[in-house]
């Protein structure tokens, strides 16, 4: 067969092949990606470089599946979500458990929005420094901040999803601060949080 064939066949099998990891990213009702914030190991008290927002051993849980990620809306109705997002505390004597265990976080089964402007644009390729990222995502998530007293206050986050091909998946949480009524300080604290997740059972 002649060697520019060959060259071809290697490229077809290597997208095929990229097409089936991905597959290996969808959970299913009794699985899970679930991990620890990056900076766990610091402070519980304290925010730290990588962590704000997000106390010590506070743990994220991911439904995802890759094959809705690319679903448009039709008509006046909104995207099939790719997935849902919940994040928790784990009590102060344990650094793992699972969500029953836990105290509640900012995202409590927030879906995933697709951006889907986003899919006509560059960004939507975008990719970090380093190898070993598949397919990395962009999504928006709502969620809502509750004071000790007075109404919840809603908010939104950016979270970037980014497929391992190790397996795990890595997600950074990005929410800004929001100001008092003076304007002066922060109500509210930023959120930033970088999760590393692996497929668990629920």
């Amino acid at each position: 067969m002649p060697l520019k064939n060959l060259g071809l066949l290697a490229l077809v099998g290597l997208a095929a092949f990229g097409c089936d990891d991905l597959d290996e990213f969808k959970t299913s009702r009794g699985t899970v990606f679930r991990g620890d914030v990056v900076g766990s190991d610091s402070d519980p008290a304290q925010s730290s470089f990588i962590r704000q927002g997000f106390p010590s051993h506070s743990r994220m849980e991911l439904e995802f599946d890759p094959d809705a990620t690319g679903v448009s809306a039709e008509a006046d109705d909104r995207p099939v979500a790719p997935g849902r997002v919940h994040t928790y505390t784990c009590p102060a004597n344990k650094s793992e458990c699972d969500a029953r265990e836990g105290t509640p976080g900012p995202f409590d089964r927030a879906r995933l929005d697709p951006i889907e402007n986003l899919t006509h644009d560059p960004l939507s390729e975008y990719t970090f420094p380093g190898f070993g990222r598949l397919r990395n995502y962009m999504f928006s998530v709502r969620f809502e901040t509750q004071p000790e007293n007075g109404d919840g206050i809603r908010r939104n986050a950016m979270l970037f999803v980014s497929l391992m091909d190790t397996g795990k998946v890595e997600v950074r949480a990005i929410s800004p601060s929001v100001l008092s009524a003076d304007g002066e300080s922060d109500q509210f604290s930023a959120l930033f949080g970088v999760f590393i997740l692996s497929r668990q059972s629920r």
